[in-house]
């Protein structure tokens, strides 16, 4: 009899009180592990956004300087470099990225000056200080749209940012992605007019983090055509901006949009195109 005792409490289950416990542990557990998660979530955002105003804090510094913006090698108010794409194709892909890191130069040589109009073709070389002032419109110096390391070059020639950091580590954001300063080219469709806008372009962004970057500069992220930051299409280099930030940028419109889905977008931090979508294109 003794012996049938000790058996069934051997093999006796969990009480009530011994299972809530556990999912309570459980709970809290779960709780701390999604708590975290959207912390690291908030400061990797926090991040970004901090680090593109202080690049643009950086670029209005230069311009309090040298009366132009860095990689603005002729003076004409727009950035040469197209900062959308490379001297071949586009760099908006969501395949890795080595296309678009070696668009930066890795090495911590001082960038160099190119003479009065020489191009600023070398991942060395900067604008020139001075032009010629040969017309009344050119100064001298060429323009060069292929070369994404002429403004951080000018930056560091101005001594505005450490020259012995690599470009490449400059231009690395948060995302492990690259940022490219230049033009971006407005065609008229999704603005007022088609025209050439200074902008930052931020590529490989999840959507999450694209959505709060707009939030803490647009003050809103309903429309992602619309006011600083807008969110690029993938199918070319036309200036053309998708409506909602869900939507799928992948460039074949194959797949759901994800909340980790990359995005690239653009943020015009000088001169915005006037939102006017579907309007015939006028003249800029």
């Amino acid at each position: 009899m003794k012996q049938s005792i000790k058996t069934a409490r051997k093999q006796r289950g969990f009480t009530l009180v011994e299972m809530s416990v556990t999912m309570a542990a459980a709970g809290l557990l779960f709780s701390a592990v999604t708590t975290g998660q959207d912390l690291v979530d908030q400061a990797k955002a926090t991040k970004l956004i901090n680090d593109v105003k202080t690049v643009e804090m950086q670029l209005q510094q230069y311009a309090q300087l040298k009366g132009r913006l860095p990689g603005d090698c002729d003076a004409d108010g727009v950035i040469d470099y197209a900062a959308d794409k490379n001297a071949t194709s586009s760099v908006r892909s969501d395949v890795g990225n080595n296309a678009r890191a070696v668009e930066y130069s890795y090495s911590v040589l001082m960038p160099t000056t190119p003479a009065d109009g020489a191009d600023a073709s070398a991942q060395t070389a900067g604008c020139a200080l001075t032009g010629s002032g040969d017309t009344a419109t050119t100064y001298g110096v060429s323009t060069n749209d292929t070369n994404a390391n002429v403004w951080l070059n000018d930056l560091k020639l101005a001594g505005v940012v450490s020259d012995s950091a690599p470009n490449r580590k400059l231009a690395k954001l948060v995302h492990e992605d690259f940022m490219f300063v230049g033009k971006l080219t407005d065609n008229g469709v999704d603005a007022a007019g088609g025209a050439d806008y200074n902008a930052m372009v931020i590529h490989n962004v999840p959507q999450w983090m694209a959505r709060r970057l707009a939030v803490a500069i647009n003050g809103q992220d309903a429309r992602a055509d619309r006011s600083r930051v807008r969110l690029l299409t993938r199918t070319g280099t036309a200036g053309d901006y998708s409506e909602l930030w869900q939507t799928k940028q992948d460039g074949t419109g194959s797949l759901d949009a994800t909340r980790d889905g990359m995005v690239s977008v653009v943020y015009f931090f000088d001169r915005i195109p006037e939102s006017k979508k579907g309007a015939a294109a006028t003249p800029a």
